[in-house]
Order: C-alpha cells, then sequence, then structure tokens
C-alpha cells in the first residue's frame, strides 16, 4: 500500500538524519568547515527532481506531507540530503535537469531516480533505470563547472550561479550503488555473479571521485547502500525461500550482497583517501542505521517498510 511504504520511508529519514546530523556536527567542529554549497550526485534516495523533470512529475501520495503536494522527490516528504542542506544552512538544492523555478547559487542536484554507478545497456521503459548514471552526473557537473563561470561574467542568470570559489570549497554527497545490485538480479544473475561484477562498479565510482577531485572538489560524504534485502520488491519479485529470510523478515542472501559492496565502499574510500591527499572523505554507514530501525520495529513502533 502506497501510503504506508512512504510513511516509513520518512521515519527511516529522520532517524537517519539524527545520525548523520550529529555526524556531520563531529566532522564539522573537527574541520571547522564553511560549505557555501553542495553538489549532489546519487538516485532516487537523494533526487530532488532530476527524474521528474526529464519524464514527467513523479504523481501523488510524493510530497503530502512536508510539501503538500508532488515536489520532485520520490518521497512524502524531505530527502536526507534536504537535511544536510538545513543543517548547513543552505537552500535545497535544485535538480541540475529543472530549468522551471532553479536557483543554482548554492549548489546542483545531479541524482535521478533508477540512477546506477555502471551505464545500464536498457532504456528506461525497459528496466526502469535512469539513463543518468553517475558518469553522465559526471559529465553534467563537469559542464556546469563551466558554463557557469561563463556566465557569471556578465550574464542575466549570474546571481542564480555560484561563485567560483564556492566548487573547491562545497561539500560533494554521494548516495548510488543501490539500483547497480538489483539491476544484476533483475538479469537473472546468481548472487555470485552480482557479486562479481561489484568491484568494476566501485572502480567507476572511484574514477568519479577522482574526476570531481582533479577539477578542485575537496570535501567528500559518502553514503554506503541500505539492506537491499529488505526492499518490499525484492521479498516481491525475487524468488526468496524461507530458509532465506532472517527473523527481521528480510532477505539474508540480498543484504549479503549490499553488505559486500558496502565493505568494498569503504576499502575504496581508505584507498582514495591515500591517493587524494588533500580531500576529506567521509564515509558514512547507512546500512546500519536502517537496519536498526527494521530490527527494533517493536521498539519503535509498528510500521510497513519502504526504502
Amino acid at each position: 500500500m502506497e501510503f504506508e511504504h512512504f510513511t516509513l520511508k520518512s521515519l527511516l529519514i529522520i532517524m537517519a538524519i539524527i545520525f548523520l546530523q550529529n555526524h556531520l556536527l563531529v566532522v564539522c567542529l573537527d574541520m571547522k568547515c564553511n560549505f557555501p554549497a553542495i553538489f549532489n550526485f546519487g538516485d532516487s534516495n537523494s533526487d530532488t527532481g532530476g527524474l521528474s523533470a526529464a519524464f514527467g512529475q513523479a504523481p501523488p501520495p510524493n510530497g503530502q506531507t512536508f510539501f503538500h503536494s508532488p515536489h520532485g522527490r520520490f518521497s512524502d516528504g524531505r530527502l536526507l540530503i534536504d537535511l544536510i542542506a538545513e543543517r548547513l544552512g543552505l537552500p535545497y538544492l535544485s535538480a541540475f535537469l529543472d530549468s522551471i523555478g532553479s536557483n543554482f547559487s548554492h549548489g546542483a542536484n545531479f541524482a535521478t531516480a533508477g540512477s546506477t554507478i555502471r551505464p545500464q545497456n536498457t532504456t528506461i521503459s525497459q528496466s526502469g533505470y535512469s539513463p543518468f548514471d553517475l558518469n553522465v552526473q559526471l559529465a553534467q557537473y563537469s559542464d556546469f563547472l563551466k558554463r557557469s563561470q561563463i556566465i557569471r561574467k556578465g550574464g542575466f542568470f549570474q546571481k542564480l550561479l555560484p561563485e567560483e570559489d564556492y566548487f573547491w570549497r562545497a561539500l560533494y554527497t554521494f548516495d548510488i550503488g543501490q539500483n547497480d545490485l538489483t539491476a544484476g538480479y533483475k538479469l537473472n544473475l546468481s548472487t555470485e555473479q552480482v557479486k562479481a561484477y561489484v568491484p568494476d562498479v566501485l572502480g567507476q565510482f572511484s574514477n568519479v571521485i577522482e574526476q570531481v577531485y582533479s577539477r578542485g572538489g575537496r570535501s567528500f560524504w559518502i553514503h554506503n547502500t541500505g539492506p537491499v534485502g529488505c526492499l518490499p520488491y525484492i521479498m516481491d519479485r525475487f524468488l526468496v525461500t524461507a530458509a532465506e529470510i532472517d527473523k527481521y523478515g528480510c532477505s539474508s542472501p540480498y543484504n549479503e550482497v549490499a553488505e559486500y559492496f558496502n565493505l568494498g565502499l569503504k576499502e575504496t574510500v581508505v584507498k582514495l583517501r591515500n591517493e587524494l591527499p588533500l580531500a576529506a572523505i567521509t564515509y558514512v554507514d547507512l546500512y546500519s542505521v536502517k537496519y536498526s530501525l527494521i530490527s527494533q520495529a517493536k521498539k519503535l513502533g509498528k510500521f510497513f517498510f519502504f526504502m
């Protein structure tokens, strides 16, 4: 039932943001950070209107709780990226693809629902995956970086674009990878086959971080992926035997793949820290936050689950 699904997504966001706000506060106190802008890359977990701008507005009940009408987000309320922006005292991020009412003076959001790190060899109508994969988002960011400064030198829209130094002072946020895992299962790959291509996915992710760094990015905030085995559509569309369901109602094999991805992502972050000496890279364990909510459902309340 859609309404119940969206309601729990908000609860997930509330719990996660308590963790993130405290973690972000500690990081900022340690670094004495003052981010004038955010540039975000990702999928539906942080899409503030990209896919809606490209393919039509996400319909109700999206947006009904906070915005009181569809507002580009695939959620009934705000997303983590919205609340991170609030915490930093910045406006909500406008989607790069949205030409209506957008203000990019404090950053831009390149995320679109259904995005993957690796390009998918399908159309959105075939698989549901966005054509705006992470490499496309990087290309959009690179174009935005160059053209925004040309326009700022005398264009009519200069006040709607970030100042030049904002690009190296900005916070670069990444929340992507979940769809890369489910894409393999949609192609009827086995769990071992999905695990086998994870290193390539992480290699492409690492390359994007390096590319952003080469263009001046210095502060990176990277979310790991959530417990894929708890997604309703995983439990509904794919074969899961009774023996594979854990005591919280999630599929253990699918969660093991997410944990495998996250372990590799954490190792990738450690490697990037060594290779990019001027970068400050924060790895955020959202998997644990989300799974804690599911595993403590009786303590925290009775919900339906959507992530």
